[in-house]
């Protein structure tokens, strides 16, 4: 694919720029632990992998937030038999996860790479209540341009009203000269696809075997090498 001068990155937040699975880890350790349930690996990742199917649902519009938000965790216990208290857990949970923001290794330094020659804005599907203190314990709020919470912008990706309402507020917005990057195909890429920019597929452990219907344009397993296919020091300052 031919190198362009992108001029905005539409980057997601969870497994992209902060490292969700070890904020989910830590929350849920402490959770389960403060309602008396040993967080061992086989329950921690059972949860991990019940919380993400209920995000998938969420993406293809199954249920709703609120749904999500309020059932996972009655529901996740009632289906691993586990005898604890679901509506107790959940805002246990927010409450932890919304005080975790661990950096994934070289988001510093692509968003430092950037800086005046490509605006970089945080699209995230997450809710702004976990979000916002997570922006501001990691820094990210103010290193970057700008931030979108699906909450906040009513829609969630991979809707294309999710990007059509976001880009709608990026000053000099160009289709033709905008990147979205993201860990997950059903969400970021797919919804850069619908809605007609370029993707970039972040894949760190090399999943990604191209056969997806959903294909990225680009596939790197490290956030560096984003750098160079933004490319920002062949753009002027903006």
């Amino acid at each position: 694919m031919k190198k362009k001068n992108y001029r905005f990155l539409l980057a997601d937040l969870d497994n992209t720029l902060l490292d969700f699975s070890a904020s989910e880890h830590y929350a849920l350790c402490r959770t389960l632990s403060e309602l008396g349930v040993t967080p061992d690996d086989e329950v921690t990742a059972a949860y991990s992998s019940y919380n993400d199917s209920l995000w998938k649902r969420l993406e293809r519009r199954e249920i709703t937030r609120e749904q999500l938000i309020r059932t996972r965790f009655t529901g996740f216990f009632e289906s691993h038999g586990i005898k604890a208290d679901g509506a107790a857990a959940a805002p246990l949970y927010e409450r932890y996860l919304s005080r975790s923001a661990v950096m994934i290794d070289g988001a510093e330094e692509l968003i430092g790479k950037c800086r005046g020659k490509v605006g970089v804005y945080i699209i995230s599907n997450g809710t702004a209540r976990v979000q916002l203190p997570r922006l501001a314990a990691s820094g990210l709020d103010k290193l970057c341009d700008g931030y979108f919470i699906s909450e906040l912008v009513g829609y969630s990706k991979p809707d294309v009203r999710f990007f059509e309402n976001t880009v709608q507020r990026l000053p000099g917005f160009e289709k033709d000269l905008a990147l979205v990057l993201g860990d997950s195909l059903s969400a970021d890429i797919a919804g850069g696809i619908a809605y007609g920019v370029d993707t970039c597929l972040f894949d760190p452990r090399g999943r990604y075997d191209g056969n997806s219907r959903i294909k990225p344009d680009y596939t790197v397993n490290d956030l560096t090498s984003v750098i160079d296919i933004l490319a920002p020091d062949r753009n002027p300052d903006l």
